[in-house]
This record gives structure tokens, C-alpha cells and sequence, in this order.
């Protein structure tokens, strides 16, 4: 029984249970990961069920792992955790119980025990979030719940007649279009089978094998810690889908090497920050918004994916030269010899912890849905992990791996009962038309205006939301305006999920970088305006699916070569601005930086022909520019 001791020990982030409740705990999560690998896997299950339980057990894993407050306990649950768990089991397991009955017989005319029951569960979910993320998507849900019931008093074309208090509890509660809607069902059916492949994955040495052969491959290049960053965030993102899981994976590795080899710690909490949110979308796996994407866009999963390739491409392209750049400025070098193992010896040894992506890749291009290549993917992560030894998933290992699936998303999904409140509170109020009209009046019905605004309310929103919880806000209130300015509707929807991607490093709120800053002991501001800059592109991107259709792969084959040809082009001169170097040695002028900064937007946003030749023009005459004030210098005697 020794390998199973861990079940008496649970440690969160902000309480640690002991005994009898950790057990609990650890049952609890366990049974609702095997539930959703069993629905995700062989179905059969009603849609009450689906999306009920997992708001119900969610709250309860909450509610167990998230103290109230600092006075409540931090090695148990108190009585009020208790309470809200028991108020959670009833007032949802009512719902999954009489949604049947009420769908049939009690429309727009709800008993007085479904409106009791609602609305204890609108509080529970509230409290649920609040619990996790703090006040501010709570309060934001509160606000969205009140103007329900006062909109007559709202300005201009944010006023309605207002709702009555029933109303808005059986709206949100008994039917399946708040509470229970689209984002609880996305999280049930698709986003959590994929937590607990990631899950499989990284308890079956995937993690450390894609850290291993990051090391390998960019180890030994100068500022090569830095490298090994941003691989690895690549590889490790796009399965955990998670910035801040990210950082705090693979960043505890990294940021420290980093460090020891002459990032700045601001540098190096920014690096890991931003690579990290590139994960989210890095496919094939990606962040939970995409799914969300995908089914409002009623696009396939497998189409989204493969509009996000060359994005994402482009976007570590230009991350990599950034941080080479930063360390030819800073004069770095790369790991030793000893430290850095051989590509060779590290597939060798790992190669089949590619297979299970494979599985899940194999299994979407032939049309299967993703929960089911999900849990396929997670039973051939558990299969063959027996390859070796030391990482055999046995009865302990494959309990820690459904654990570490619902763990994962008490984190992630605690938000999502709130989030269907907000957008319950949107749509019965029909606000998301009336916000893309206000917005394209402050625009001015201008496609780049509006684009900026996106942007701002994306870093609003996000100050107190996580990139999904953002996203889904953003989908509903701005992508319409998008649409209505003339942007295809994926590509709308591209532009907003990846500027709610942007409030990840965007300060004064920025999760990911200070995470970042946390592990590298910087200032989180200081390391958030660095992430900033390192991860310019993703400022660019709504902007670029917008104007620039052949990052989404529109257009014929030869426009779309040509056209990524000359944006990865423009993206390098911009790291060379920015950055104030050039692959050699030497510093840019101040002039000469704005001419690279210029050459790179011009040919990252081609309008025609002859703006792509002046683009190329400029960017050839910074270069001459800057090889010929080199040798100037060079000729130049010492001390002269």
C-alpha cells in the first residue's frame, strides 16, 4: 500500500489536505475523470448528465482545495466548504433530475422550487469562481445578472425593459442556454478529456521527455537556456493548453538556466511567459478556447488546427529570434557539452512519446470526434509508457493520472458556471448586438479602429478572466462587430481568442508573466512590459488575420507561400528592430531601427505589388545601412 500513501495528502495552491479528507478528495477527482474518459470514450450518457455533473463536481473539488478566505482552515474543509458542497450536489443534481419535467411541462412557467433551487446554484457557481480566481468574473457576472433586472435604467442602446427576478433565475438556471449552455457543454464533452491526456502524458514522462530533447536540440546555442524555453513551451503547451501550467512546468526548469547563463531574471520570467501562452495555440492539442472556437464557429476541430499552424509557426519563429538576438546583444553563450544530451540518444530513448499525438492526430483526420480521440490518446499514452521501466504507469501511476486530470480543472473550469451566467445575461438581453453596434460607432465603421478597441477590451476583460473566460466574453460582444466590418467569421473569431490570448503578458494584469516573474524573482510589471515586447507578433495577430486571409490559408497555393514568405520576412526585421541587433556583432542606430521596424510592418501587412517592393527596398537599405556603418567603425583606429 506504500505506492498509494499519496492518497492521504493533497497539496493545492493555497490549502493542503491531510487524511481523511485528502482521501476524499482524491476518490472524488479520480471518479470524475474516469466518468469523462468512460463518456468521452463510449458515450451513452444524456445531455443533463453531461453538463451537470461536471458543474457539480467541479464546485466540489473547488470547494474542498480553495479556502474561503485567510482566516479558513488550510488543512481541511470548513463547515461553510461543507455547506456550499452539499448546496452544490442538491441544487444541480435537482436540475439534472427535473430538466426533463421542466422542459415538457414547466416552460416560462417555472415551480417555486425551481427558482429556490436556481438560485442557490447561481450562487454556488458565483462563490465556485470567486473561490478560484478571484473577485473580479464573480462581480462581473453579478453586473451582467443586474442589468437584466434594471435595464431600463441603462444608457442609450444598452436599454431594455428589464427583467423580473423569476425570469432571469429560470433563464440562467432551468434551461440549457446560461448556466448550462454551450460553454459548460464545450468543457464537459471536449476540454476535459483532453486535461486528462495531458494529464496521461506528462505522468507518463512525455514532460520531461519534451524537456529533455529541447535541451538537446537548443542547449548548445548561444543563450541556448532560452531556446530550450521556448520549445519546450511549444511542445508542453499544446498539450497542457494552459499558460501558467505552463510557466510554473516548465519554467522551474528553464527560468533558473536562464538565469545561470546571463538572461536578465525579467528577461527570463518574460521569455518563459510568452512562450507558454504560445502554447495555447500551438497545435495539435491547444487551449481550451479553441474548442470553444470550434463550436460556436461550428467549424471542425481539426480545421481550426490546422488554420493555427502557420500562425503559430511564425509566431516561435520569431520568438526564437528574439531571444538568439537578445543573447548575441548580451554576448551569451550556450550550455556545456556535459550538460546537454545528444537528439540522437533522447529519441532513441523516448521516441514513443510522439505516438500517442499521432494517435489523436490519426484518429481526427479520419473524422472522429475529439473526445473520442482524446481517450484514445490517453489509453496509448498509459500503454506505452511501459516501454521503460521507470515510467510504467501501474495502478498508483494511472490513479495520479485521472487525479491530476480533475485537479487541472478545478483550476480551468472553475470559472465556466460563471462564464454561462455572463453570456446567459448577454444574450437575453440581446447586449452582444447592441456592443458590436456601440463598437462600430466609436470605430467609426473603421476595420483597424476596431481592431484596437478589440485589443483594449480583450486586456480589460482579461484582467480578471482566463483566456477561455475572455475569449467567450469577446466572441459574443466583439467578434460580431468583426464580422459586420467584412471579416470572414473564423477569422473574427481567430482575431479576438488570440487578443484575449494577449492579456496573458498585457499589464497591469498578466497571469502568465507573473508566474514568470514569481519563478525568476523579478518585478511582475517590469517582466510583463519584457513579455510585451518578446511577444510582439501575438499584439500583431488579430490585425493580421484580418488584412493578411493567407495566414488562414485563403487563397491559392502559390499566394499563400508568397505571402507567409514575406510576413515571416517582415517579423524578423521587426525582432531586429526591437531588439537593436543584428545576427553579428554590433548595435543598430536609433535610425536604423526604425527602418527595420518599418521594412517589417510593410511586408508583414502587403497591400499590393508595389508596397511589397518598397517594403523589400527599405529592408535591403537598413542592411546595406547597417553592413556599411560596421565597417566604418572597423576602420576607425583605437582611441581615435
Amino acid at each position: 500500500m506504500s505506492g498509494f500513501s499519496w492518497l492521504f495528502r493533497v497539496e493545492g495552491s493555497k490549502r493542503t489536505l491531510n487524511g481523511p479528507f485528502a482521501l476524499a478528495f482524491n476518490l472524488i477527482a479520480a471518479g470524475f475523470s474516469l466518468f469523462y474518459l468512460y463518456t468521452s470514450g463510449f458515450g451513452l450518457i444524456s445531455t443533463q448528465s453531461n453538463r451537470g455533473v461536471y458543474l457539480m463536481l467541479t464546485s466540489v473539488l473547488v470547494f474542498l482545495i480553495y479556502p474561503a478566505g485567510t482566516r479558513s482552515p488550510t488543512n481541511r474543509p470548513s463547515l461553510l466548504d461543507l455547506a456550499l458542497i452539499g448546496l452544490a450536489v442538491v441544487s444541480v443534481g435537482y436540475w439534472i433530475d427535473q430538466y426533463v419535467s421542466y422542459a415538457m411541462f414547466r416552460v416560462s412557467n417555472p415551480s417555486q422550487m425551481d427558482l429556490v433551487m436556481g438560485g442557490i446554484a447561481i450562487a454556488v457557481m458565483l462563490e465556485t469562481s470567486r473561490r478560484a480566481l478571484g473577485p473580479i468574473i464573480s462581480l462581473i457576472a453579478i453586473a451582467f445578472l443586474l442589468q437584466l433586472y434594471l435595464g431600463r435604467y441603462l444608457p442609450g442602446q444598452m436599454a431594455h425593459p428589464g427583467m423580473s427576478v423569476e425570469r432571469i433565475i429560470e433563464f440562467t438556471f432551468s434551461t440549457q442556454e446560461a448556466l448550462f449552455g454551450v460553454v459548460t457543454a464545450t468543457f464537459a464533452t471536449f476540454v476535459f478529456p483532453f486535461m486528462i491526456f495531458g494529464a496521461f502524458l506528462e505522468r507518463s514522462g512525455a514532460g520531461a521527455f519534451f524537456m529533455e530533447l529541447g535541451t538537446a536540440v537548443a542547449g548548445r546555442w548561444r543563450g541556448g537556456p532560452a531556446k530550450v524555453a521556448v520549445i519546450t513551451s511549444a511542445f508542453f503547451g499544446s498539450i497542457s493548453g494552459s499558460s501558467v501550467a505552463n510557466v510554473v512546468t516548465t519554467g522551474s526548469f528553464t527560468i533558473p538556466l536562464m538565469k545561470r547563463t546571463g538572461y536578465r531574471p525579467h528577461d527570463a520570467g518574460a521569455i518563459e511567459a510568452i512562450a507558454s501562452t504560445g502554447g495555447q495555440f500551438m497545435p495539435p492539442v491547444m487551449g481550451a478556447g479553441v474548442f470553444i472556437l470550434a463550436t460556436l464557429t461550428e467549424t471542425s476541430y481539426l480545421t481550426i488546427a490546422l488554420l493555427n499552424v502557420i500562425p503559430a509557426l511564425v509566431f516561435f519563429a520569431f520568438l526564437l529570434m528574439m531571444v538568439d538576438l537578445e543573447a548575441v546583444r548580451l554576448g551569451l553563450k550556450g550550455l556545456p557539452a556535459s550538460e546537454t544530451p545528444r537528439v540522437r540518444d533522447v529519441v532513441k530513448k523516448g521516441w514513443h512519446f510522439f505516438m500517442p499525438l499521432g494517435v489523436v492526430l490519426g484518429l481526427l483526420f479520419n473524422g472522429y470526434s475529439p473526445e473520442f480521440c482524446a481517450f484514445w490518446g490517453t489509453v496509448s499514452a498509459a500503454v506505452l509508457s511501459w516501454r521503460h521501466k521507470d515510467t510504467r504507469m501501474g495502478p498508483s501511476a494511472v490513479l495520479k493520472g485521472l487525479v491530476g486530470g480533475a485537479q487541472s480543472n478545478a483550476a480551468a473550469g472553475a470559472a465556466i458556471g460563471t462564464l454561462g451566467i455572463i453570456i446567459g445575461g448577454i444574450v437575453l438581453a440581446g447586449l452582444g448586438l447592441k456592443f458590436s453596434a456601440v463598437l462600430i460607432e466609436l470605430s467609426g465603421g473603421n476595420l483597424f479602429w476596431a481592431l484596437c478597441l478589440v485589443t483594449l477590451v480583450s486586456i480589460i476583460i482579461g484582467m480578471g478572466s482566463s483566456t477561455t473566460g475572455s475569449y467567450i466574453i469577446l466572441s459574443v460582444v466583439a467578434a460580431p462587430a468583426l464580422i459586420q466590418l467584412g471579416v470572414p467569421m473564423i477569422a473574427a473569431h481567430l482575431a479576438v481568442f488570440y487578443a484575449a490570448c494577449l492579456s496573458n503578458i498585457t499589464p497591469p494584469v498578466c497571469v502568465a508573466a507573473f508566474a514568470g516573474a514569481a519563478i525568476a524573482g523579478a518585478p511582475p510589471m517590469k517582466t510583463g512590459l519584457a513579455a510585451l515586447k518578446f511577444g510582439a507578433t501575438l499584439v500583431l495577430m488579430p490585425f493580421s488575420f484580418a488584412y493578411v486571409p493567407e495566414l488562414l490559408l485563403q487563397g491559392e497555393w502559390y499566394e499563400i507561400i508568397y505571402t507567409v514568405g514575406l510576413y515571416t520576412t517582415g517579423a524578423i526585421l521587426l525582432a531586429i528592430s526591437l531588439q537593436g541587433a543584428m545576427i553579428v556583432s554590433g548595435p543598430l542606430s536609433k535610425n536604423q531601427r526604425i527602418l527595420f521596424a518599418v521594412a517589417g510592418l510593410l511586408l508583414m501587412f502587403p497591400a499590393n505589388l508595389a508596397v511589397d517592393l518598397f517594403g523589400g527596398a527599405l529592408a535591403a537599405l537598413a542592411i546595406a545601412w547597417f553592413f556599411s556603418s560596421r565597417k566604418k567603425a572597423d576602420r576607425v583606429p583605437e582611441g581615435a
